[in-house]
């Protein structure tokens, strides 16, 4: 039998990118009693693989392309450290401490752990069970290599969006396959 952590509730919204925090934050402001199911971190890929990492590593090399068109300006020089250590901080060193406690804070209920639909209004989180009027599902995106063949066997290291993101040292090359927003923008 599992635990029933919370029976009380309105709204649990499972999947914490950006559609299920918009929705949590829009609830307890509606005064709903809600809980949070999140795997890993709270703002999803978006904020730490995808989104905010590939642009925040775009804009350094942008700025020095643009100086170089500018009439009067010196080509600025790109310091990769600061570039990482900036992009570290608009991710929160992949820490949500801050986003986590800030929904407890104003009343959400946070549960950390693989979430699944277990009835209606019943989520299985671990064992734990968690009951509700409602339930969002926004269960985001996660990062897949494709199936080519061979694929496996190459003698690079092979990259997701999360690696290549997170990345601590620029390669001297790389190959991207995939153009969707992050590939297009990691390109």
């Amino acid at each position: 039998m599992a635990d029933t952590l919370d029976a009380n509730l309105d709204v649990i919204v499972l999947g914490m990118g950006p559609g299920g925090e918009a929705a949590a934050w829009r609830l307890l402001a509606a005064g709903k009693r809600v809980a949070v199911v999140e795997r890993e971190l709270i703002g999803g890929e978006c904020a730490y693989w995808a989104c905010m990492p590939s642009k925040t590593l775009l804009r350094p090399p942008e700025t020095k392309a643009e100086a170089t068109r500018a009439a009067g300006l010196s080509t600025p020089t790109l310091a990769w450290p600061e570039v990482a250590a900036y992009r570290d901080w608009m991710t929160r060193h992949l820490d949500d401490t801050t986003q986590a406690d800030s929904l407890s804070r104003h009343g959400a209920l946070v549960v950390r752990g693989s979430g699944r639909l277990d009835g209606p209004g019943r989520v299985s989180v671990d064992g734990r069970l968690l009951t509700a009027t409602h339930v969002i599902l926004a269960t985001g995106s996660d990062p897949r290599r494709p199936p080519i063949q061979g694929l496996d066997q190459v003698e690079v290291e092979v990259w997701t969006n999360r690696e290549a993101t997170q990345l601590r040292e620029v390669p001297g090359r790389a190959l991207v396959i995939g153009g969707g927003p992050v590939g297009i923008e990691l390109g």
